[in-house]
């Protein structure tokens, strides 16, 4: 039986898209343009994925007019969905401030907070859905549950069923995720230096701390560096990527669609270097969208024979 991809997104959003020129203090800012997209790490991997072919199904909490509104988005972009919703509360808004030369901020809401019965239930539903050697990527924001180890509890329900976990999270719960032994982790060097203690400052303490996550037995480790690439460990061999020179609109994004190109290689067993250009293809592309969240598929197409990767020893 083929393998399922599903994306979970806890703490789902609208990304508000503000553009102006420049962000000035204090004074009346102009803006140059707004736009709306569908917010949250898990659905931008739904999204990202179904732009690069493959089927996957976006689960989630929703709540109100505003969860209305994201399932409504997420199905005209032809994405199979599968949310729980809540009549009450309302989805939060993201607002992304998106200058012209390159910087972007974002106001995050906290989001409706989830409860114990919630999460139980959405639980239940994800154990009997998801069948043996199918995908889950847990992914972004959880800080409305009530659990802090939310990602922990979703994992260990689905114990023995060989289900391959993608986890893309920050802070004390990518720290206690690890030991649940993810098929991928992907942390920033912000990340991997909290999660190691090894502070980084040359190539090589990179390698140190990622050899350092050894005795979690984690098949695959992408470190994302941003402009500088990539470090990834695939069982025993590392990766170094070098992405291509591109004119940056907005970073925001561009870790997610990384990711995405990652589960696209692995779902098509191509080879570590060609998923790899993928992957970096794609979130380089995404930088240079003005949008959270897609990139251009024919800038995908001529960037991607412009990365560099190089294979090193271990």
């Amino acid at each position: 039986m083929k393998s399922r991809i599903y994306t979970v997104t806890l703490n789902p959003a609208i990304d508000q898209m503000i553009y102006l020129r420049e962000f000035v203090p204090d004074i009346t800012n102009r803006l140059t343009g707004t736009k709306e997209c569908v917010g949250g790490k898990g659905t931008h991997v739904s999204q990202n994925l179904n732009l690069l072919g493959v089927e996957n199904t976006a689960l989630g909490i929703v709540h109100g007019e505003r969860g209305i509104k994201i399932m409504d988005m997420l199905k005209a972009d032809g994405i199979e969905i599968d949310f729980q919703y809540n009549e009450k509360g309302n989805t939060r808004i993201n607002y992304l401030l998106i200058e012209a030369t390159g910087k972007c901020t974002c106001l995050s809401d906290k989001g409706v907070q989830l409860t114990e019965e919630d999460i139980q239930k959405f639980t239940d539903h994800l154990k009997e859905k998801l069948e043996e050697n199918d995908f889950l990527i847990l992914s972004g924001d959880a800080s409305n549950c009530p659990d802090p180890y939310v990602y922990n509890k979703i994992i260990q329900s689905l114990f023995g069923k060989q289900i391959r976990i993608f986890l893309d999270a920050s802070g004390e719960t990518l720290k206690k995720c690890v030991e649940e032994h993810p098929y991928m982790i992907k942390p920033n060097q912000d990340e991997l230096e909290y999660l190691t203690g090894i502070m980084i400052q040359t190539e090589e303490d990179l390698r140190e701390a990622v050899k350092a996550l050894d005795r979690y037995e984690i098949p695959v480790v992408a470190v994302s560096l941003g402009k500088k690439g990539s470090l990834v460990r695939i069982e025993e061999k590392f990766y170094r990527v070098y992405p291509p020179e591109i004119n940056v609109c907005n970073t925001i994004g561009c870790g997610d669609c990384f990711l995405s190109g990652l589960i696209y290689g692995i779902v098509n067993e191509l080879s570590a270097e060609e998923m790899l250009r993928v992957a970096t293809a794609a979130s380089a592309a995404t930088a240079e969208s003005n949008l959270s969240v897609g990139f251009d598929r024919k800038r995908f197409t001529e960037l991607k024979s412009q990365v560099r990767v190089e294979q090193e020893k271990r």
